[in-house]
């Protein structure tokens, strides 16, 4: 009888055994500080993960809610994910990746880690209610969850509207994006109510209005142009279009080859604009118009994963229909790029972005990369230490409005090895003075939407302003400090760069010198291949030569003439241009005076 009633209770524990292993874990918890604040907090969101076991690992996902229910609902994207340990950090030679989620916290069992809420970044801080998740990737515990909601900041301009699907009904829980032209850089985002309204306060300026929502796509040429002024409230609807062919694939480590939840990625076909994101497990779907489509993962959202983009463009045709497996591979950055961010006498600069670029030594730039600065103004970017690219970072993009009143000191390029750490500081000076201008083609049509850029040798420090981006009046601003500046364009076939949109600067490069206070700069481009002739030269009483600055592989016709006001010029020679620029000789130059012409065939 004893060995049976001892049988029966070891059926009894094995069973309770069985059951307290199924049940839910208790005391897992997650608060976020502040749950409740504007889109111009300049803090950081700070979340705090309890209930653990000793460096415990878990992944924390960030959902849009759209209907600001309290709940993650089907078809709401998921906007962020990764993982973090109790206790873990991203250390490379010794230092902390600070713009990598870290464990701040000394207690075992707790998590403590500060999140970048820039202005920036319009995901960040976008109006609306988010909802931040909890998840055991052993699956130890039931997800747990906790809202944080972002209000309108009170300033008293402002834009709103309805959003459309299609130009007729109403679209729910859209996205809003206002768009700074000179700064080209997101100043807010907000979600639209129920009935597609939306409402988004903003500081006076410049703004171009953007919808987006996953499976639709937007008409960047139908943008709005809104110019605010102090008090001043407008009014502009935007319409979404869904899309009829879906490009679809994964993103994923390059090495693990697991997938990249919670990414965003940005679509581009000519004016038309669309976003999508990677589900859980790394895959995504995006319905968009037959047609080509480049395809970006975006480096700010990859920052906290430490990852660094390719920068060679990725294009998937999808003009005929559906395509699958447009896949994109990414690699995790295994060297480091950090150090300090402060003014000249020494105070921080919280949540600025730091970028980095990394190429060959001819300085074509292959790979990107973002990090962060926190509180301190300490920052960190994560970079491939493969001892053959060159890697440098700066704080000059127009994305960081904080620093829209200085000029930053730019690094020098390096080539790192693996797991190795290279300390580059920033020291950013007082701006005292202006460089603005007009930039019209030759024709006399505004250019909209290219980048500029003015650096100088100050101090025995290269700088840099603000970058700055043409607005849809062709006008851009630097604030600068005195000091010889260099004024240009960005080239290099980049959505921003003057090539891309058809230009080229034939009176490059630009001087300006400061003081006097303010200097008004206004330049002319010419679309690209027009010819340019420059250093002439004579060699000898028959021989007269000059140079002709082009376009490489286009065809061009030099002509003389004796006669200036004539129009009956006399073809001398045709060229390929081959090198740029070209050189040419004119063996008949035996009459004064000579005029010469190019044609672009």
């Amino acid at each position: 009888m004893k060995m049976k009633a001892l049988m029966r209770l070891a059926v009894v524990v094995a069973t309770a055994a069985a059951t307290l292993v199924e049940l839910p874990v208790a005391g897992v918890t997650l608060t976020i500080s502040p749950a409740v604040t504007s889109n111009t907090y300049p803090g950081v969101i700070t979340l705090q993960i309890g209930g653990l076991t000793n460096t415990e690992t878990v992944t924390v996902q960030k959902w849009l809610d759209g209907n600001a229910n309290g709940l993650i609902d089907a078809g709401e994207p998921l906007m962020d994910a990764f993982k973090i340990a109790d206790g873990g950090a991203m250390v490379i030679g010794g230092v902390t990746n600070v713009s990598v989620p870290f464990d701040s916290n000394s207690a075992t069992g707790a998590i403590t880690t500060a999140l970048y809420f820039g202005a920036a970044m319009a995901l960040e801080n976008i109006v609306g209610r988010q909802i931040y998740q909890v998840v055991s990737p052993t699956g130890r515990f039931s997800p747990v969850t906790a809202t944080l909601t972002v209000t309108n900041a009170a300033l008293p301009q402002s834009v709103s509207g309805i959003v459309y699907s299609n130009g007729v009904t109403p679209f729910p829980y859209a996205v809003v994006v206002a768009q700074d032209q000179q700064a080209n850089n997101p100043a807010g985002a907000a979600v639209a109510d129920a009935a597609g309204h939306y409402f988004l306060t903003l500081k006076p300026g410049s703004y171009s209005l953007i919808a987006g929502f996953p499976n639709y796509y937007f008409n960047q040429n139908l943008a709005p142009s809104v110019v605010l002024t102090n008090g001043m409230s407008a009014t502009n609807n935007l319409s979404l279009t869904n899309g009829t062919a879906a490009i679809s694939g994964s993103v994923y480590d390059s090495a693990s080859s697991n997938g990249i939840g919670g990414l965003l990625l940005q679509f581009q076909s000519g004016s038309l604009f669309a976003i999508a994101f990677t589900d859980t497990n790394g895959n995504y779907s995006a319905a968009l118009s037959p047609a080509f489509w480049k395809i970006k993962a975006s480096k700010e959202r990859l920052a906290r994963r430490a990852y660094v983009v390719s920068e060679a463009v990725f294009q998937v045709n999808a003009s005929g229909g559906n395509v699958t497996n447009a896949n994109l591979s990414l690699f995790k950055g295994n060297a480091l790029l950090y150090g300090r961010i402060t003014d000249n006498s020494n105070a921080p600069f919280a949540n600025v972005i730091i970028d980095a670029g990394g190429g060959n030594n001819s300085g074509n730039s292959l790979f990107g990369a973002k990090g962060f600065s926190d509180a301190n103004g300490y920052y960190a970017v994560a970079v491939l230490g493969d001892l053959t690219n060159y890697w440098s970072c700066n704080a000059n993009g127009g994305k960081n409005t904080g620093l829209a009143n200085y000029i930053v000191n730019t690094t020098n390029s390096t080539t790192n090895s693996p797991g190795q750490a290279t300390l580059q500081n920033f020291i950013a000076l007082p701006a005292t003075a202006t460089i603005s201008g007009h930039v019209q083609s030759n024709s006399g049509t505004n250019v909209v939407g290219v980048g500029m850029e003015a650096s100088a040798f100050i101090n025995g420090y290269n700088y840099q302003a603000l970058q700055s981006t043409t607005d849809n009046s062709g006008n851009y601003s630097f604030a600068v400090a005195a000091g010889q500046w260099n004024v240009y364009f960005l080239n290099g076939g980049f959505q921003d760069n003057l090539d891309t949109h058809g230009y080229v600067d034939l009176s490059a490069p630009h001087i300006v010198n400061i003081p006097p206070t303010n200097v008004v700069l206004d330049l002319t481009v010419f679309p690209l291949g027009t010819p340019v002739i420059s250093s002439p030269q004579r060699f000898s009483s028959t021989q007269f030569g000059f140079n002709i600055g082009g376009a490489l592989n286009v065809n061009y016709t030099v002509q003389a003439s004796t006669n200036l006001a004539s129009t009956n010029w006399s073809s001398l020679f045709s060229f390929q241009m081959t090198t740029n620029p070209f050189p040419v000789v004119d063996s008949s130059a035996t009459n004064s005076p000579r005029f010469y012409r190019v044609r672009k065939n």
